[in-house]
């Protein structure tokens, strides 16, 4: 709908703009009489040394000499002159050159004419539908006069203003589209460009070169019976800009269309890169949060390890304290000479430690157990050697007493 939109808007744009300037489309048709023509005086310096007359031209008038342009100066009445019918083709007022031949078969329909000259060359050439018919040297040193008065449907044969000097038998009684004059002389391959088509706006491109052009001549005053009628280029025309205007707005269209795929795979792949980014993050968002549960986790596990750690370490502290009294008192023990003889009578549990199983010998895990229902803590003592002192210091702390076994005190 958008589409429709748009080349319904460029086409109406388009009409508008056609309308506005339908005029330049229009022909004009002369009627029969010698008061049928336009007359006016306009600036013919800018083709002084060169000049092109063309003309789209439809002859439709039986009379001898049907003349659609004269150009007369005093002292020049046929500065140009130029009849529909191929037998004028005149340029300052000398040699008739009679083209009737090439011109046969063309009344009643359209036809394109061009004649050019060039002072440098001095040349003056005739072209009929595109192909060059006739070409003739001109006087040396002769220019284009100025000053003169320009006919367009007869011949006037002077210089007063006026069908003073109108004849009948030049009467034009035809048709013209798109006469226009250029201030050069057109090649052969631009005469034949602007003949190909007689809807063509190739006149159009030369910008000022084309010094007396046919929209201005559809605005001057016309005599008699002169009216405009339907070219036939109008609709040809409009379609033609038509087409163009809507091949333009096709590749527009198509260029836009690319742009917006290229902007749409843009956005999509953007948005591809969020959603992941998104993802990322959402993924970073758990696993931090995991994390953090962890961290909390391990953190109360310290907690609790530490805990234990001051009560190991409290233990160990007085485990340690009851360890160096007893270091203490085992190195007293040591350091004290017996006071009982090996073989004294046994008294004591700890005189057993003088029997050849434990004295002088280690303590061991077994020996141990011969002892441990009797004697607390003695796990103390594994690995200790079993000599003198340690057996008195062991009498002494268990039994409260550090005499040997028979002593009388």
């Amino acid at each position: 709908m958008k589409f429709v939109f748009v080349l319904t808007t460029i086409l109406l744009a388009l009409l508008l703009d056609v309308a506005a300037g339908d005029r330049q489309y229009k022909a004009l048709n002369f009627g029969d009489s010698m008061t049928d023509y336009i007359m006016y005086q306009p600036d013919m310096s800018p083709l002084q040394n060169a000049f092109s007359v063309c003309s789209w031209v439809r002859s439709l008038n039986t009379n001898d000499f049907p003349t659609w342009m004269s150009y007369a100066v005093s002292g020049s009445t046929n500065e140009i002159f130029v009849s529909a019918d191929g037998y004028y083709n005149l340029i300052f007022s000398s040699h008739i050159a009679d083209l009737r031949s090439h011109f046969s078969g063309l009344a009643r329909n359209w036809y394109h004419y061009c004649m050019t000259w060039n002072y440098s060359s001095r040349t003056q050439r005739v072209y009929l539908n595109g192909r060059q018919i006739h070409s003739r040297t001109t006087p040396s040193g002769r220019r284009l006069t100025t000053g003169g008065y320009l006919v367009i449907g007869n011949d006037q044969n002077g210089h007063t203003p006026g069908p003073s000097g109108f004849y009948s038998a030049f009467i034009f009684g035809g048709e013209l589209y798109k006469l226009n004059l250029f201030s050069k002389e057109l090649s052969s391959s631009e005469v034949l460009e602007m003949s190909r088509d007689k809807c063509t706006e190739t006149e159009l491109t030369y910008g000022d070169v084309r010094s007396i052009k046919w929209e201005e001549i559809l605005q001057r005053s016309r005599n008699g019976n002169v009216r405009e009628i339907d070219s036939g280029c109008e609709d040809v025309i409009i379609r033609r800009q038509m087409e163009v205007k809507l091949n333009e707005t096709l590749e527009e269209l198509r260029n836009s269309k690319q742009l917006l795929n290229e902007t749409r795979a843009e956005l999509s792949q953007e948005k591809e890169e969020k959603d992941l980014c998104r993802t990322k993050l959402a993924t970073s968002e758990e696993n931090l949060n995991t994390t953090m549960i962890k961290v909390e986790e391990a953190l109360e596990e310290l907690e609790r390890k530490k805990e234990d750690l001051i009560r190991i370490t409290t233990s160990l502290n007085q485990t340690q304290t009851e360890l160096d009294q007893v270091r203490k008192l085992l190195e007293k023990a040591n350091n004290t000479p017996p006071d009982c003889p090996l073989n004294s009578t046994i008294t004591s549990y700890w005189d057993l430690l003088y029997s050849e199983d434990y004295f002088g010998d280690v303590i061991s895990s077994e020996k141990l157990e011969v002892l441990y229902k009797s004697v607390e803590k003695l796990e103390y003592f594994v690995g200790l050697r079993v000599t003198e002192g340690m057996i008195q210091f062991m009498k002494h702390f268990h039994d409260g007493t550090d005499k040997c076994p028979n002593s009388t005190e």
